[in-house]
């Protein structure tokens, strides 16, 4: 209650100091003293500090306008107007005057005084920002995608994610349509440059129009403006690549960006360790579920306990993959849209590697040692169907997917010295449709109507041949071999109507959910014998539980805007209803809870582009069937799971601070910010750890985690060199608890990174590029004078990478790329590697050709090695590379 009260109390401060936010305008006219209009020069208004508050370009006819906030002092301004050929003006802002006419001076320059450059061009106009994609772009740049990781603000990562000023893009939008529906990674990486114009940055962006000036975002958005050439036909491109050692390397694209219809059709296929997955995943999916509880539970059984190295993917990769991205828009009548995003992939990729873990446990070390030989086949299939329809009087969607994912592995593992082969299966079938509707139903009011169905199930088999560790599993009897079963099908429903109010001072909006989700949790653990026999897991009966979760939630959101400040306070209560049993362990709960998960976000405007911010969430959260289960689960060839513990319930106070810091003209982004989380919950995991088997149980103990961190990032172009900069650094501590072999661990881990970055045009025909990062990583027990609390791990780890290139002649382009990995771990020897890649592409413009050699991996490294640390766990990983490779590729534009 202290809590709820501080809480109130603060918006209470928040409401007293907040009221609407109002603009004023200014505008005027710019003219010589002939009356000869000035277009195109920078108009910018300034504080007496030189502070910049908003700025525009005059038009063609010299007219300029410029909205200002009330807030600020109208004498303490002036408009200063800069422009080639003229002299700079500088006018003072008078109270109550709205229009002025500035006289512009010719002023006459020196030509041989100047050093023209090509200066790449942003322009501002409220919340967004557009980059001029001509002014950023390379000769070498092929795709949208390789200009954007130029752009200061903006960070690209290997996915494809795109993050401006720290921020992740909420959507990425073509000629303001989205095509691609959050899978954006395959448009970044198909869509020429020469194609766009401008990259525009839609910040607070709100995607539904009926929703514009009634509802608060913090959204920001990336919209792909085409040119008008390019919307005129079809375009495409054909690329064909072969090499050695055998490698092949295709793919076909078609694209066509008009009003009436959108395309984005996109064929691939390698076996040059070029992941395609990837290019089918969602970067930022809607919620259709609250954030009261998560129906879909983690995949359960798995092959082993290793994961990939980080490499990119040519680098260990070994794979034959192909792909189909189809990405359709209609534009059918009165501003209604249908679209079809489908999907494919068909893969067969293998890895090879050895792992060896140490955990230390008082005085004792445990070991397993792990090699194995795995081939797998992903089946992946989706298609959804979207009818949209987003005007001014009312928002409608209904958004239909389908979804078919097939795995498969088979292995051959050495555990401790122990053979074994290995085969799993996993079939995802997932079915969703959302139906939205969001009328206005008078000019300040809407109402919104949503209902969400999902049907999800992911059965999973893992076979292992030949039976292992008989004195664990079948009583000391030796037998042939196991096989683990378990799939959850799961329906769930949301619905919920809500309306919102957003004339007066403050906004509110309320909304009625109905949740429910019925799920199963059915597992079969058999060993098969040697007379031939099937028989069950010794140590307790499968599972077959039946769950059901039902709540009513009501939230109400409150928004109050007044000059510089925001405020959002949202107030969801809901009553949770959870029942599952179980006959085989006697298992039969119900349990009625109330949840309250108040969250308070304000944000003040230091100026128009720089703002300080601060949020606070209380989070009362209930756990899932993947938490409940008794029966054992064998999820890995030497660990089981269970559990003993009553339903986990977890609370949690999330507290964060950033500051965002923007200068469109100087193009320099920065971002910073701190965050705090406390959790508590009622249940903790328990490990029993031998030499041969791992077994964990949630057993009902109080559990504390907590952590910390803060971050910054800085990124700014600097004319005199041409070249785009950027630093960004993050430090974290987290405090934790671990049953180990009945003991509890208590351990703090402190991590640093830091990630310099410069991408620079030396001369003409030479550019460079660098990418750096370096981490210090620590896991120290909290007490470490108590037994087994006395080991304390440090990695240290840097990973550089350069890219060097150069163009002797137009129109032909090489490059040369480096990259130093450096690990160093306690009583441990360093580990170093350097890879090196080759690049030589000519363009012949006549027949819209490029010709390119790519070779990869230099040095021909055909091993790595890797170190892990967590808590007291040490890990050691060593992968097989694909070492030397050089593929020939033609690449034929349409």
């Amino acid at each position: 209650m202290n809590s709820i009260r501080l809480l109130i109390s603060v918006l209470l401060c928040c409401l007293t100091f907040s009221a609407y936010s109002q603009q004023r305008q200014i505008k005027g006219i710019l003219k010589t003293n002939t009356g000869k209009p000035v277009a195109y020069a920078t108009v910018t208004v300034k504080s007496q500090n030189q502070s910049i508050l908003t700025f525009k370009a005059s038009d063609v006819e010299g007219n300029f306008s410029l909205l200002l906030p009330d807030t600020v002092k109208i004498t303490e301004l002036f408009i200063e107007v800069n422009y080639l050929g003229y002299k700079k003006s500088v006018t003072p802002i008078a109270q109550g005057k709205v229009s002025y006419e500035i006289l512009m001076e010719e002023q006459v320059i020196d030509l041989s005084e100047i050093e023209i450059k090509s200066r790449p061009r942003t322009r501002s106009s409220g919340d967004t920002l557009s980059y001029d994609v001509g002014s950023f772009a390379k000769g070498e740049d092929r795709t949208i995608g390789d200009v954007i990781k130029r752009m200061p603000g903006m960070e690209v990562n290997e996915s494809g994610q795109i993050k401006f000023n720290g921020k992740d893009i909420s959507n990425l939008y073509v000629d303001g349509d989205d095509l691609l529906d959050d899978r954006y990674g395959v448009g970044t990486k198909t869509i020429p440059n020469g194609m766009v114009q401008d990259v525009e940055v839609m910040q607070n962006h709100q995607p539904n129009k009926v929703l514009k000036g009634k509802a608060l975002s913090e959204d920001v958005a990336l919209n792909l403006k085409i040119k008008d050439t390019a919307r005129l036909k079809l375009a495409g491109q054909i690329k064909v690549g072969a090499g050695l050692p055998g490698q092949y390397d295709e793919e076909i694209n078609s694209i066509l960006f008009n009003k009436k219809y959108k395309m984005l059709n996109v064929l691939k296929g390698n076996n040059t360790g070029t992941d395609l997955a990837p290019e089918l995943t969602a970067f930022n999916q809607p919620g259709m579920r609250s954030n009261l509880g998560n129906s879909r539970p983690s995949p359960l059984l798995s092959t082993g306990t290793v994961g990939v190295p980080e490499l990119p993917t040519n680098r260990y990769y070994f794979n034959n993959s192909g792909s189909l991205n189809a990405n359709n828009l209609f534009n059918i009548w009165n501003g209604w849209q249908l679209k079809t995003n489908a999907s494919l992939l068909v893969d067969k990729n293998k890895m090879d590697y050895l792992s060896v873990n140490e955990t230390y446990i008082g005085q004792d070390t445990i070991n397993y040692t792990e090699q194995q030989y795995i081939e797998k086949s992903p089946f992946i299939a989706d298609l959804s169907v979207r009818l949209e329809a987003n005007k001014d009087k009312y928002y409608f969607n209904n958004s239909l997917k389908l979804g078919y994912n097939k795995q498969m592995g088979r292995g051959a593992l050495l555990n401790n010295n122990l053979n074994m082969g290995q085969y799993f299966k996993s079939q995802v079938a997932d079915f969703s449709n959302r139906l939205q509707y969001i009328p206005a139903i008078s000019k300040n009011n809407v109402i919104s109507l949503n209902w969400y169905l999902n049907y999800f199930n992911n059965p999973q088999t893992l076979n292992i041949n030949p039976g292992i560790n008989a004195d664990v599993f079948n009583g000391g009897l030796a037998y042939k071999g196991i096989n683990q079963y378990v799939e959850t099908p799961t329906w769930f429903s949301n619905a919920s109507i809500g309306v919102r109010f957003s004339k007066g001072l403050i906004k509110q909006n309320y909304q009625f959910a109905v949740q429910n989700e019925w799920q199963e949790l059915n597992s079969e653990l058999r060993f098969n014998q040697i007379d031939g026999q099937k028989t069950p897991y010794i140590g307790n009966p499968d599972n077959h539980v039946e769950w059901t979760r039902h709540q009513t939630y009501l939230n109400s959101n409150y928004e109050l805007k007044k000059g510089k400040w925001e405020t959002i306070l949202s107030l969801p209560l809901s009553l949770q209803y959870i029942a599952y049993r179980d006959s085989a362990f006697g298992l039969s709960e119900k349990k009625n809870r109330f949840l309250f998960n108040p969250s308070f976000r304000t944000k003040y405007y230091i100026q128009a582009e720089d703002y300080l911010s601060a949020n606070y969430a209380y989070t009362n959260q209930t756990g899932n069937i993947n938490g409940i289960y008794h029966g054992t689960i064998l999820t890995n060839y030497r660990s089981l799971e269970a559990n003993n513990a009553i339903l986990q319930e977890q609370h949690a106070h999330n507290f964060g601070m950033n500051y965002n810091f923007q200068r469109t003209i100087s193009m320099l982004y920065i971002n910073a910010g701190i965050s705090y989380t406390k959790a508590t919950s009622n249940t903790i995991a328990s490990r029993e750890i031998t030499n041969n088997i791992s077994s964990t149980v949630l057993l009902p103990y109080t559990n504390d985690v907590s952590a910390f961190s803060a971050s910054a990032g800085f990124s700014k172009y600097v004319f005199a060199l041409g070249a785009t900069t950027g630093v960004k650094a993050s430090w974290g501590t987290t405090r934790f608890n671990q049953f180990l072999n009945e003991t509890l661990l208590p351990y703090k881990n402190i991590s640093f990174t830091i990630q310099p970055s410069i991408e620079a045009r030396l001369w003409d025909q030479i550019s460079l590029k660098y990418e750096g990062s370096g981490s210090w990583i620590t896991s120290n027990p909290l007490n470490s004078t108590s037994e087994g609390n006395q080991y304390s791990q440090r990695i240290r780890q840097s990973d550089q990478t350069f890219s060097l290139g150069y163009s002797p002649v137009k129109n032909t382009f090489l490059r040369f790329s480096g990259r130093h990995q450096y690990t160093s771990q306690q009583q441990t020897e360093d580990i170093r590697y350097f890879f090196a890649d080759a690049n030589i592409r000519h363009r012949i413009l006549k027949w819209r050709t490029d010709i390119e050699l790519d070779i990869t991996n230099l040095a021909n490294i055909k091993a790595y090695d890797t170190f892990s640390l967590s808590a007291n766990q040490f890990g050691y990983n060593h992968y097989n590379l694909r070492g030397r490779m050089a593929v020939l590729k033609f690449l034929f534009n349409l």
